[in-house]
């Protein structure tokens, strides 16, 4: 094992533990080894993204700055970035229990509270390079509530920036089966909680972020799935005829346009969803979708990737070359008029 990924695994270690030395009180379920799995990819991603040799060389191109600049104006008048990162309930639907290593975690189980906590802790972890930026945050609040905030303080063109992110996740267990019956108010409110951070932030946050499931459409959604008969999501019945989240989007769109913002949506064919739709509803419309086949993993190397570009001040088709590390996310992702 190299030496930086041993200090990342046991800083995290290490991470685990309050002052006192005593194991933080943070639901940690186990499922597919994400606790595991995510930050050492967030990690090696990130790290990738540091090291390209097209990175280091367009971040350090002074021409950038005049060409990016416009895209950040009301980030600089204000001093602050805003940026909302919303995890939706993100279940695993396959119509029949989930087995995994020997445990039964039943039908539609949820993945979002791993990567939630996954991502904050990583993001406090102290920056390897002087060049890195998704990292060397200070976190506040509660995380037991859901919700964090996590912030640093960039110099971006020449001007002093507070990078202010609000990371919520949704689901209040990985169980569909509790969340559905006995945490069924406390999945009430962190699908609130999720919902006013997200859509309610649409055409006000610098940059709104969604990582989860498309819906077929009906997305982005926090609450647990609607099953159809055979336990899989019901996208016919359901999803598909409703689309409740993207209506919402919509509509907060048009109430609240803003050729400024940055839209991300982070779930599957999001572009072959939502693409046209967005663009009627406000033409000038920033965003990042998918256009391709992608995993959990894709769109959290992507909304990283979007991240750790913004704060480099990229825009454009940097912001693109940032974002696609490998073939997958070349294919997968793709920025639309940040510019």
């Amino acid at each position: 094992m190299k030496l930086a990924s041993f200090l990342n695994v046991f800083l995290l270690f290490i991470l685990s533990f309050n002052q006192n030395g005593h194991a933080q009180s943070v639901h940690r379920p186990q499922l597919y080894n994400y606790n595991y799995w995510v930050p050492k990819y967030i990690s090696q991603y990130l790290t990738q993204v540091d090291q390209n040799k097209e990175v280091q060389h367009l971040t350090s191109d002074p021409n950038t700055a005049l060409s990016c600049k416009p895209v950040f104006k009301n980030i600089l008048k204000n001093g602050v970035m805003d940026i909302r990162y919303a995890l939706g309930y993100f279940d695993d639907s396959q119509g029949n229990d989930v087995v995994y290593e020997g445990v039964n975690y039943g039908i539609s189980p949820s993945l979002d509270i791993q990567i939630y906590n996954a991502l904050r802790e990583y993001l406090i972890l102290p920056c390897a390079t002087a060049t890195q930026k998704m990292c060397g945050f200070v976190e506040s609040n509660d995380p037991l509530t859901g919700l964090v905030k996590l912030s640093k303080n960039i110099d971006l063109f020449g001007s002093p920036v507070e990078v202010v992110m609000t990371l919520t996740h949704a689901s209040a267990s990985e169980s569909f089966i509790k969340n559905t019956n006995e945490l069924a108010a406390e999945q009430n409110r962190l699908a609130l909680q999720s919902e006013q951070s997200f859509f309610d932030q649409i055409g006000i946050a610098d940059v709104l972020i969604y990582n989860g499931h498309s819906r077929n459409g009906g997305g982005p959604d926090f609450r647990p799935p609607i099953l159809d008969k055979t336990l899989h999501v019901d996208y016919n019945g359901y999803y598909e005829v409703k689309k409740i989240g993207i209506n919402r989007v919509l509509k907060q769109i048009r109430q609240q346009p803003n050729k400024d913002s940055i839209l991300g949506l982070f779930s599957c064919y999001s572009h072959k969803h939502f693409y046209k739709s967005l663009l009627k509803a406000n033409p000038k419309q920033k965003l990042v979708l998918s256009t391709n086949t992608i995993d959990y993993f894709d769109s959290l190397y992507a909304s990283l990737g979007l991240m750790e570009g913004l704060l480099r001040g990229q825009c454009g088709e940097n912001l693109n070359k940032i974002i696609q590390q490998n073939e997958k996310l070349q294919k997968g992702y793709k920025g639309f008029q940040i510019e």
